[in-house]
């Protein structure tokens, strides 16, 4: 069964009046900020429509392995090559001020964290570095939380990571991705520095303005076999907010100037849960692998070091959505009958200088740690399934997770040696 009947109240519980009022006050205002939380024909973040047809309606199967190998070979040569900084810097800098024609910052904030960030070089940081009380800027964050920044790295990551009709050098392949691991760098200095901000969980909103047709690709997708239902973009970042009311702001005030464009589009409140795994997990990891890091940057919230702090900002770095479901609101999330899109994500992820060397270890680390997020997905889903009576899903999660958890004992103690043979 696909969709689901009944009012949706969650997220609308937790506004106040005074938060409720601030929205439809600002509700009347024209708003060239919602492309950050709204996706549309328009304005396809990660889920690309499939009327722009050069590009890709999502990654998934074989493109998106294709993809992340790509982006790897990048992130590695960058990682064993750090001595190469000014390289990358100068790549970069070129191709974010020329590509597609000279560009110049109208905003003075947005052009002085650029030139910061261009002139200063950034590391991860470790507990050394805490100890000694080191100044921390976050000039990648902002950059990217800026209007302009926004707008400037989103048709790079376009160009670079979805458009397969155009061809893509090397050197500008190089200088997104540097320009990405920037922006993760931050946001791992960012939890080292603050540790409340460390292993987000809770749920973040977002929100879809599509027409029908390129609304069923959800539908087929929540209907496909279980193993299918992934959406991701290799290395790419994406906005959600903590709170409801600023995604229904932004959908409200895009189906506003859709209708007067006279155009028919379907309004999709867009939920991700974010889970991390589980804590005996991480302790054996980091028993097994001391050299390597896990992190979890996989869901960072920025809002106090955002630009644009109300909007209650948490990243999205390059996530492994799996959807969920889809259902029907009957009008309490945006005021209007809509979709709702569930997903998950889990906020953990490998993405630290200290796994960027192949190797026995490395394969070894990665198969366990993918067997890790198998079994923490599937412990989540089957209970979500059990909850909504939805007995065939999770009757499949079942499966996955018997299949999961076996994969994961044979790993779990097994030697490199071993596991090279």
């Amino acid at each position: 069964m696909l969709f689901h009947d009944g009012a949706y109240m969650e997220g609308r519980e937790n506004d106040s009046d005074d938060e409720r009022r601030s929205e439809d006050e600002a509700n009347g205002e024209a708003d060239d900020r919602d492309g950050r939380f709204v996706e549309s024909q328009e304005h396809p973040e990660f889920m690309q429509s499939r009327e722009i047809k050069n590009l890709k309606p999502y990654y998934s199967g074989s493109t998106l392995d294709d993809r992340n190998a790509e982006m790897r070979k990048s992130i590695y040569y960058i990682r064993q090559n750090w001595d190469e900084y000014s390289t990358f810097t100068e790549l970069l800098k070129n191709l974010f001020l020329n590509y597609g024609g000279h560009f110049e910052f109208e905003d003075k904030a947005t052009k002085d964290d650029f030139e910061n960030l261009m002139c200063k070089k950034r590391t991860w940081l470790c507990e050394d570095d805490l100890l000694e009380k080191r100044e921390v800027t976050y000039e990648a964050v902002r950059l990217y939380t800026s209007d302009e920044g926004y707008r400037r790295i989103y048709r790079l990551c376009n160009h670079v990571f979805r458009d397969e009709n155009c061809l893509v050098s090397v050197e500008e392949i190089r200088a997104v991705v540097f320009l990405i691991e920037l922006i993760s760098i931050d946001l791992y200095n960012y939890c080292m520095v603050h540790p409340a901000s460390r292993n987000f969980r809770g749920t973040v909103w977002r929100g879809l303005v599509l027409g029908e047709e390129d609304f069923s690709l959800f539908r087929t997708l929540r209907s496909a076999p279980l193993q299918d239902r992934n959406i991701a973009v290799p290395l790419v970042l994406f906005s959600a907010s903590s709170k409801l009311r600023i995604a229904r702001k932004f959908i409200k005030h895009r189906m506003k100037e859709a209708e007067k464009q006279g155009k028919q589009l379907h309004p999709i409140v867009y939920k991700i849960n974010i889970i991390g795994l589980k804590s005996d997990f991480i302790t054996h990891f980091k028993k097994r692998f001391p050299r390597l890091t896990l992190t979890t940057i996989g869901a960072v919230d920025i809002h106090e070091i955002s630009r644009h702090p109300g909007e209650r900002e948490v990243l999205l770095r390059g996530p492994y959505t799996l959807i969920l479901d889809v259902f029907e609101d009957a009008g309490d999330l945006v005021g209007r009958p809509c979709s709702v899109l569930e997903a998950l994500v889990i906020t953990s992820n490998r993405d630290h200088i200290t796994t960027s060397v192949p190797g026995p270890e490395d394969d070894l680390a990665r198969k366990m740690y993918g067997a890790m997020v198998t079994v923490t997905r599937a412990e989540y889903c089957v209970e979500y399934y059990r909850k909504k009576g939805l007995a065939k899903d999770e009757e499949e999660y079942e499966s996955i997770l018997s299949e999961g958890q076996k994969t994961l004992d044979y790993l779990w103690d097994i030697s490199v040696e071993q596991f090279s043979k």
